[in-house]
């Protein structure tokens, strides 16, 4: 089978942004092919930059195979600038506060009218729309509103933010399907036209929340916190084991719950007539999970593994080093090494999803601030050195 070099070849996406949402969609084209040119403010850049432990490290991960460029849209030059290479660009991500960026004079009317064909792709808080529209939002408030806090924690507890960035990361996938939608509306079925594309956090968050709104539309139930367990799959959650590392268990159905009792040497559990059934099983998911808690205690994660087996869906708690050491992982080709200009040779996820025909690759990783400002602005936009000069001093890029 031939195998193309790209995906999204030849597909041009101007990505103006900052921090998550908006560049993680541009990441995502840009892993296939898409050819990214990312705009950063001069001297400061994207504010993920300084984010994180380690300066620069986070922005190399989740910036790479863009060709980032430095451009100060506060001034009338550069938004002249931006205007020049939005011309001839397939798709605009930006993930300004909503109006910030038509007030800069990018109205959605004024970028269909510049280049009919260009897809303009918005990550926000609230979304484009509606009262909240204006307000600011980031990845812990898309998880309250979207649902996702009040049902993650313990019954007691507080709710429990997961610990990196869901919202955001999330928001940016729907952003990149988006896209492709709209790609495929205008150059497969035809139209020839761009569409606006318009995400948010708190619905992109509300839209995983499986059936919560269902459910209290039709008989008022709200779902709660109960911590790690569910009331589907029991036993179910992470047990702590005798050398202190967290045993992931999940059991569903009659077989595998039947395997369960066997494998923990408990088959005692089959003749008692409230745990032969699912809704028996829910009733009493305090009490099973309680026999898989004691049964991990007294276990070392190694032997609960091996007694479970490949049938029963389980596994450890990973920690980085955990997962740079899976055979799977490893197998899989999870992880790249990629040369930086800063950090030597970084070790970063791999491309997702693995494509048989078009796979993604990483060419490089996110770059020093305006590090393709010559190749864009002199092949792309044709300016001579002393224009580039004279826009550096000035401030422009």
């Amino acid at each position: 089978m031939d195998v193309a070099k790209d995906a999204l070849a030849g597909l041009r996406v101007i990505e103006v942004g900052n921090i998550l949402a908006g560049p993680f969609c541009g990441t995502l084209l840009a892993d296939f092919g898409a050819d990214v040119v990312k705009v950063e403010m001069p001297k400061s850049g994207d504010l993920m930059r300084g984010m994180g432990r380690i300066k620069d490290f986070w922005f190399c991960v989740e910036n790479r195979n863009k060709k980032n460029i430095t451009l100060n849209l506060k001034s009338e030059k550069g938004k002249d600038i931006l205007g020049e290479l939005l011309k001839d660009a397939d798709v605009l991500v930006e993930n300004f506060r909503p109006g910030v960026f038509e007030r800069m004079g990018f109205s959605w009317e004024v970028l269909h009218e510049l280049n009919p064909r260009l897809v303009f792709v918005s990550s926000s808080g609230y979304g484009q729309t509606g009262p909240n529209a204006h307000k600011p939002g980031f990845d812990r408030i898309g998880l309250a509103l979207g649902g996702l806090l009040n049902v993650t924690g313990e019954a007691s507890g507080p709710p429990i933010k997961p610990g990196v960035s869901v919202a955001d990361f999330m928001t940016g996938m729907f952003a990149c399907i988006g896209t492709m939608f709209a790609i495929y509306s205008r150059d497969v079925i035809g139209t020839g036209q761009g569409q606006r594309v318009d995400c948010c956090l708190t619905e992109s968050v509300l839209r995983i929340q499986e059936s919560i709104i269902a459910e209290y539309c039709y008989d008022g139930t709200i779902r709660r916190r109960i911590g790690n367990g569910t009331f589907v799959t029991i036993p179910s959650g992470h047990f702590l084991t005798k050398d202190n590392e967290y045993l992931v268990l999940s059991v569903s159905g009659n077989k595998l719950f039947e395997e369960f009792c066997r494998a923990v040497g408990k088959p005692e559990l089959l003749e008692n007539e409230e745990y032969i059934t699912p809704e028996g099983r829910s009733k009493n998911r305090e009490k099973i999970n309680k026999i898989a808690e004691e049964w991990a205690q007294s276990n070392t994660i190694d032997d609960c593994l091996k007694a479970l087996g490949d049938s029963i869906p389980c596994c450890k708690v990973y920690t980085a080093a955990d997962i740079m050491k899976d055979e799977h992982f490893i197998a899989r080709k999870a992880f790249v090494k990629v040369p930086t200009e800063k950090f030597g040779v970084m070790t970063m996820q791999n491309v997702t999803p693995v494509m048989s025909g078009t796979p993604g690759i990483v060419k490089w990783a996110g770059s020093s601030i305006g590090h393709f400002n010559k190749e864009i602005y002199s092949g792309l936009l044709h300016m001579t050195d002393e224009k580039i000069s004279e826009l550096e001093k000035e401030g422009i890029i």
